[in-house]
């Protein structure tokens, strides 16, 4: 059986000028379907996690900030590699206290599976989320559900 997680978590962009540690686990992961996402990612949805912000820290370069209204009607921020051009994360402005953090940029991948798909009003035609995750047209009212689905299946590689 393969090694349990341990923190710090670490993760970056695909150039290495930007890394970063979560001193705590990821509170869940999501795939959004949502327009914005998809421009962002150039593919049919993007897979983020919630973490909190006071647990993300930068331990390498610094990241740079695009602004837009998301399909919600949020401001949100987006931080990326200045040299590359991988997005890390984003927030909601003014701050909710959250990162949506980008899967893909964790070193460690076994955390990635999404436990939910929300903004499926918009998601491409040929994708077909897996009947056993979460399903949502717009974006989750309650993400509860959603940590605690997450949590269960995580918990085989990591201590949540």
């Amino acid at each position: 059986m393969p090694e349990k997680l341990k923190l710090p978590l670490t993760g970056g962009c695909q150039c290495g000028a930007l890394k970063y540690e979560l001193s705590e686990p990821p509170l869940l992961s999501t795939a959004c379907h949502c327009t914005n996402c998809q421009r962002i990612t150039a593919s049919a949805f993007a897979v983020t996690f919630v973490v909190r912000e006071e647990t993300m820290s930068y331990v390498k370069g610094a990241p740079k900030e695009v602004r837009w209204k998301a399909d919600s009607g949020v401001t949100r921020v987006g931080y990326f590699c200045p040299d590359c051009g991988v997005r890390i994360a984003h927030a909601q402005e003014p701050s909710n206290g959250f990162y949506s953090l980008r899967a893909g940029t964790l070193d460690e991948q076994r955390l990635a599976r999404p436990a939910a798909h929300g903004w499926l009003q918009s998601k491409a035609a040929w994708f077909t989320p897996p009947a056993d995750d979460l399903q949502f047209d717009r974006q989750p009212a309650d993400y509860a559900p959603i940590a605690a689905l997450w949590r269960e299946r995580m918990a085989a590689i990591f201590e949540l």
